[in-house]
């Protein structure tokens, strides 16, 4: 976990109960006696972020519809002080002295003079980065997705939220096959994008993903759905990851001039290699993995930039 990530230590799920009453239906008892949650249940999953989005960010209101996808705000935060670290070294790059591979406190990575302005590719209902970068950074945000849904639910969150919607546009992606077309616009610049892409090929491949690892956890009795929700374009695109990965970075050249650091998360360290591939076809010599997670659940996010 990243070293500024504020959810280093365990939940407090009492505390967090507090805020969101619901959240005591899916507390579980530990072998040593500690209070828990059940995570494999989605309501459990959704029900804990919203608590912590309304407790430590002071929202006024944060939920989604059942089956939505669902991040968890600690892994997502992970990503966010990933993006501050990015902007921070080009800032120290700017001043003439070395970046380094030192990571940068937060105050360093917060912005100084007009706030830097992300593109976050897929936002989803949550519209989970947006609000983190807004809280944590002072971030501005354009937001996209192709779902009408998604858009609507997310628009209502920034909308009850004041300080997101001073913050946040929202902006529909009208074709399913483009990423960065149709929603970078002529004179437009951004310092960063970021992206959850989605994992699989088809709903049948999500579903047997779910089963394997209820199966692995001896839940084989469990629903074949993921806990942290999703559907449709949230969790599958033909070709799965690897064909929207190649398909991202083949979009970029695009908008070399127009955008600072392109970031992604990738789910399986196989694909890299489907990055090195199109970067060295591209000659994109600018680009850098960085490892976030913890635990058994680890994850990594590609940057790059022309």
């Amino acid at each position: 976990m990243h070293p500024n990530n504020r959810y280093g230590n365990p939940h407090n799920f009492p505390e967090l109960a507090n805020v969101v009453p619901a959240l005591k239906d899916h507390f579980v008892k530990t072998p040593d006696g500690r209070t828990s949650l059940d995570f494999a249940h989605p309501d459990a999953v959704r029900l804990l972020n919203k608590a912590l989005l309304l407790k430590d960010y002071n929202l006024k209101y944060w939920d989604i519809p059942a089956g939505n996808l669902c991040p968890g705000v600690p892994g997502r935060l992970d990503y966010i002080h990933v993006i501050a670290d990015l902007l921070a070294e080009d800032v120290v790059a700017d001043r003439g002295r070395s970046t380094g591979a030192k990571k940068q406190t937060k105050e360093q990575g917060k912005p100084k003079g007009p706030a830097p302005i992300g593109l976050d590719i897929g936002t989803g209902a949550s519209l989970i980065y947006p609000i983190l970068g807004v809280k944590e950074y002072g971030y501005r945000f354009v937001a996209t997705d192709v779902e009408d849904a998604s858009l609507k639910v997310a628009g209502a969150i920034a909308k009850i939220n004041p300080a997101l919607t001073k913050s946040i546009l929202l902006r529909k992606q009208e074709k399913r096959t483009a990423i960065f077309h149709n929603v970078i616009f002529p004179n437009e610049t951004f310092a960063f994008t970021m992206c959850n892409p989605p994992f699989f090929d088809s709903p049948e491949e999500a579903e047997n993903a779910a089963r394997t690892k209820w199966a692995k956890l001896g839940r084989a009795d469990s629903p074949t759905v993921l806990n942290f929700g999703g559907k449709g374009s949230e969790l599958w695109t033909k070709g799965g990851e690897a064909a929207f990965l190649r398909h991202m970075i083949n979009e970029s050249v695009d908008y070399a001039e127009q955008v600072g650091w392109f970031t992604t998360l990738v789910s399986k360290k196989g694909y890299l290699n489907i990055a090195d591939i199109e970067f060295g076809r591209l000659r994109i010599t600018d680009y850098k993995v960085i490892n976030i997670g913890q635990g058994g659940k680890k994850r990594r996010i590609l940057a790059w930039r022309f």
